[in-house]
């Protein structure tokens, strides 16, 4: 775990993010050779910070934040990253109050969507001169997965839980008694706050766009056993379309429960195989624009032309949607803007910690593209 030293006025890491359009923590995470981003994004991130004159801080570590391999409580279920930025040693916890932020390792690694929204609650802790600490509890949830004992509890001012977590281990994290927050998911029995993008609102708004593009014949790609947000999206295109064909008295929505797992791609290859030319619909919308930009590249693959047999349209519109051919239509859901919402969140319960619990839903945007 490591903290780092700021020097003067020079080139920061949030200024080569601006410059690449990319997330401070992919530029970070480039330039500490971690992994998590793709060698091609690393390498123009590097080639960027030389360019821009860039000078890497020199790496501390926090003296009452000891390395994982180093803490007892680590080996037993967790991994743990302190921090750095481009904040001074002394911002780590243990000397001035900070955040904690449980994340699946996965998420941690995924730079399209939960790195920015990681870069966000970062962003958003730092205005506020709160450190962080990141965390991805494993097992069974214990106490001292979820806050170690190495970590000094008097100046962890919070939680933020970023992502889908079993119900214990949200018990877990509310028994700590310190103010919890989710992110990007609601648990209605874990009795805390949450803030997530409206899921169901962006499915409604992406089926209403295809309506109005023609379309009546629909396949929904995506497993709604994947996610909480995987679910609400088939019900928001289900019910958007439900009500439109119980209007005009004619449509069709079929579903393709691909699972979202390490063989989805091939799974969902060989259902295309499968389908027959006259059996195409008039428009594929998938859970997520991941699936969608792997289902344009496997329907050029077969001749099919987008848009003109069918249209193709996505969820999230993360940083690959732009360069799909074609590029993908689908609907903005907050990243940056989701993490700097649930810091907020987080302030109001430490404010207010008698308040009632409360339900943040950011409303998304539709960008259209090529592939519409």
């Amino acid at each position: 775990m490591k903290a780092f030293m700021s020097r003067g006025k020079k080139i920061t890491m949030q200024q080569i993010a601006d410059r690449l359009q990319v997330s401070k923590y992919t530029v970070s995470q480039s330039l500490s050779g971690k992994s998590g981003v793709s060698e091609a994004t690393r390498q123009k991130v590097l080639d960027t910070a030389k360019a821009m004159g860039y000078s890497p801080p020199e790496a501390r570590l926090s003296r009452s934040a000891p390395r994982a391999a180093e803490s007892p409580g680590t080996a037993a279920g967790i991994q743990a990253i302190v921090d750095g930025g481009e904040q001074r040693a002394t911002d780590a916890p243990g000397h001035e109050r900070f955040v904690v932020i449980w994340m699946s390792r996965g998420h941690l690694e995924e730079p399209m969507y939960w790195q920015r929204v990681l870069s966000g609650i970062q962003e958003g802790c730092r205005s506020r001169g709160w450190g962080t600490v990141v965390l991805s509890p494993m097992g069974e949830g214990r106490q001292e997965d979820i806050l170690p004992p190495y970590l000094n509890r008097s100046l962890c001012v919070g939680g933020l839980a970023v992502g889908a977590f079993p119900l214990r281990h949200l018990t877990a994290m509310k028994r700590t008694g310190i103010p919890v927050v989710l992110v990007d998911h609601q648990e209605p029995f874990s009795g805390l706050d949450s803030v997530a993008n409206d899921n169901i609102a962006a499915a409604r708004m992406i089926a209403g766009a295809l309506l109005d593009h023609g379309c009546r014949r629909f396949i929904f790609v995506g497993s709604e056993k994947f996610s909480v947000s995987f679910r609400e999206r088939w019900l928001g295109c289900r019910s958007a379309l439900e009500q439109m064909f119980s209007l005009r008295k004619a449509g069709e929505l079929r579903r393709w429960n691909v699972p979202y797992s390490r063989e989805w791609e091939g799974d969902l290859d060989a259902r295309l195989g499968r389908l027959k030319e006259e059996d195409l619909p008039d428009a594929f919308l998938c859970a997520n624009d991941d699936i969608a930009i792997a289902l344009l590249s496997m329907l050029r693959a077969r001749g099919v032309a987008v848009p003109d047999r069918c249209r193709v349209a996505g969820i999230d519109n993360i940083e690959g949607s732009t360069r799909s051919q074609p590029p993908l239509t689908t609907v903005d859901l907050g990243k940056e803007v989701l993490g700097q919402r649930a810091v907020e969140a987080l302030e109001r319960r430490i404010k207010m910690p008698h308040s009632s619990v409360e339900r943040v839903g950011l409303v998304p945007g539709l960008v259209l593209r090529s592939s519409v």
